[in-house]
């Protein structure tokens, strides 16, 4: 499946030079009329330079300016339809669905090329090794961190998840050997699971990291740094959800992983989960 050269753009722009960028927002102001252009007509629409549009092309993984045109040309429906800008005031619903459907289906692609599969594989290592799992993130990110605490514990893992830095801190003071803390963060730099994680490599805990794809604090701290699609916010936070979704799409391939590593023994702990729910729910009837 081919790469959506549009939504790479816009997730890449903040970090190209200014002579490339000028290129970056004139595509994405009326990528149409850029089909009908040359490089050197690119080039003055955006007071830049002819060897600017080259290396913007190279940043963005396209051969060049040509087959840069041809991706555009290809979707140039999508564009027409004004699918690739942020979620607009009164907007269709129908066209807002469209819009969340293209994002999530580019953001899990690009997930699945940044994911590493030796790092995946080494987290299930230190999961299944680990005598405790410590977990932490802010916000949406909490949300993640509760999503591995409720799959892992299922597992028959013991797994801490607090919001109470406090709490974590003086339970990883104590904590048993091969002992795991795993910090969630986006973007990479919350001071708070930042502090966190020097705090579990100073105790002497393995560390793990849940991030966006970016070179972050929080990933460079990390003994491994497991990354997810970067995913741009726009003002009403579309790409704040999508992120969300692109980390839950990651812990579901980290849990597959382990999962299939240890089949027997995962079949056998999630049915004396299931068991205990039904009985659970018996005491109400």
């Amino acid at each position: 499946m081919q790469n959506n050269v549009l939504l790479i753009i816009r997730e890449k722009m903040a970090a190209l030079p200014q002579s490339e960028k000028k290129i970056a927002e004139t595509i994405l102001k009326d990528p149409v009329m850029v089909i009908q252009m040359s490089a050197t007509d690119l080039a003055a629409e955006a007071g830049s330079s002819s060897a600017a549009v080259i290396r913007f092309c190279r940043s963005i993984g396209v051969k060049g300016f040509t087959e840069l045109k041809l991706q555009l040309s290809a979707d140039s429906q999508g564009i027409k339809d004004n699918l690739y800008t942020d979620i607009l005031s009164e907007e269709n619903l129908e066209q807002v669905k469209k819009k969340m459907l293209i994002n999530t289906n580019h953001l899990f692609k690009e997930t699945n090329n940044v994911l590493d599969t030796k790092q995946i594989e080494r987290v299930s290592e230190l999961l299944h090794e680990s005598s405790v799992i410590y977990l932490y993130g802010l916000g949406a990110s909490h949300i993640v961190a509760s999503d591995i605490q409720q799959k892992f514990s299922r597992m028959g893992k013991m797994v801490v998840c607090s919001l109470d830095q406090h709490l974590l801190v003086t339970s990883m003071a104590v904590a048993g050997k091969n002992a795991v803390f795993f910090g969630v963060s986006n973007s990479g730099e919350k001071k708070e699971v930042l502090a966190l994680m020097s705090m579990a490599k100073e105790l002497g805990l393995h560390t793990v990291s849940l991030t966006s794809n970016t070179e972050n604090a929080l990933s460079l701290e990390a003994d491994v740094a497991l990354k997810t699609a970067f995913a741009h916010e726009a003002p009403l936070r579309s790409g704040a959800t999508i992120s969300l979704l692109t980390q839950m799409y990651a812990v579901d391939i980290l849990f597959y992983d382990y999962a299939s590593k240890h089949y027997d023994l995962t079949v056998s702990n999630l049915e004396k989960s299931k068991t205990a729910i039904v009985q659970y729910n018996k005491k109400f009837d």
